[in-house]
């Protein structure tokens, strides 16, 4: 059976920060700026709004892949 880790305050907190942070940006982003963006209808505008919105995805990707990594370490010593 695999061990777990325990999370010091440090990481914990970190965490915490980062993933607040992403729901305030996420909801920032959708509901204040992206309808302005696509209201427009200008090129300009709209390859922001995909720019911001593949940003927002690679951020979701990054905090999972975060979150699921597994710790470094010597575990197959």
């Amino acid at each position: 059976m695999p061990s777990l880790q325990a999370l010091s305050t440090k990481q914990l907190c970190l965490f915490l920060l980062v993933v607040t942070l992403y729901l305030i940006a996420s909801v920032t982003w959708f509901c204040l700026a992206i309808p302005p963006l696509t209201e427009n209808g200008s090129d300009a505008h709209l390859v922001g709004a995909f720019a911001g919105t593949a940003l927002w995805i690679v951020a979701g990707y990054s905090i999972a892949i975060y979150v699921i990594g597994t710790p470094g370490g010597n575990h197959g010593n």
